[in-house]
């Protein structure tokens, strides 16, 4: 019994001493592929970046690179653990379709991350309503299988690609100008062509709306209590909403200097004769 269990370890260490130069060697393939993968990744990342090539696209890519890339080191460090690689790919080929056939939203999550890469209907920095998803804000990263957003706020919303690529997108810097439109509510008694001329002076003198289109102003509605004056005027996507505060308080200084009057809602309320209270009463 002694002799059997010495010759089990003799065998033992002579398997061990055979397999540890192995071991060693597919230790140090996995971990230097792992850091040169890395390596490489950053390189086509800093490369696609330099040649100018879309944010979205990158780090698409890139993530798709990473997982590639380790996928082809572990198996080559399998490999030099003297494993039938090929047995090995044939069985994770078959677990491969049942994984997908269960994760097939996950797939096509990467499907629909896929088409937005190539079709483009966004960027990152882009500016994004989705409706559906009740989200709103700028493209931050597009992945594999999330498109994030980030909030005016400073909050992080993260959409799976197939259903923002199943949903109405609402791509507010798709254009280089936009067209800000403004209304303005005045007295019945105040001077129409006078309000106009203003507002006309005051877009007139601001520099950030362009000249072509030219600014419009006009009547647009008679309320109840007001009359509205729309004002609409085209700018560059980034002036925007500076713009649109700068005219908001300059429209309101520059009626109270001229004596305009912003009226607030009234009612006119009345009584019938006889009734012991006077014919109108406002």
């Amino acid at each position: 019994m002694e002799n059997q269990f010495i010759l089990f370890w003799n065998k033992a260490g002579a398997w061990l001493l055979g397999f540890l130069p192995r071991l060693v060697v597919a230790a140090v393939i996995f971990g230097v592929g792992w850091w040169l993968s890395s390596v490489a990744v950053n390189l086509v990342r800093k490369a696609i970046t330099r040649a100018r090539g879309d944010a979205g696209v990158t780090t698409f890519l890139a993530s798709l690179l990473n997982i590639l890339l380790k996928a082809i080191i572990a198996i080559m460090a399998i490999a030099q653990l003297g494993i039938d690689v090929t047995s090995l790919i044939a069985a994770l080929g078959t677990a491969g379709v049942a994984v997908v056939l269960a994760m097939k939203d996950s797939m096509s999550n990467v499907a629909s991350g896929a088409q937005i890469v190539l079709t483009a209907p966004f960027h990152v920095g882009d500016y994004l309503s989705v409706p559906s998803e009740e989200a709103e804000g700028t493209v931050e990263r597009i992945e594999m299988m999330f498109t994030t957003l980030r909030t005016f706020d400073n909050k992080e919303i993260v959409i799976p690609n197939s259903r923002l690529m199943q949903s109405t997108i609402i791509n507010f810097t798709a254009m280089k100008t936009r067209r800000l439109d403004l209304t303005y509510s005045v007295s019945y008694s105040a001077d129409l062509l006078a309000v106009k001329a203003l507002l006309m002076r005051l877009c007139e003198e601001e520099p950030r709306i362009q000249k072509d289109p030219a600014p419009l102003v006009a009547v647009g509605e008679h309320g109840a209590s007001a009359v509205s004056i729309v004002v609409r005027v085209w700018c560059e996507i980034g002036d925007y909403w500076d713009v649109y505060y700068a005219m908001q308080e300059r429209v309101k200084l520059a009626f109270d200097e001229a004596g305009i009057q912003i009226p607030f809602p009234q009612l006119d309320v009345h009584f019938p004769e006889g009734n012991g209270g006077p014919g109108a009463l406002k």
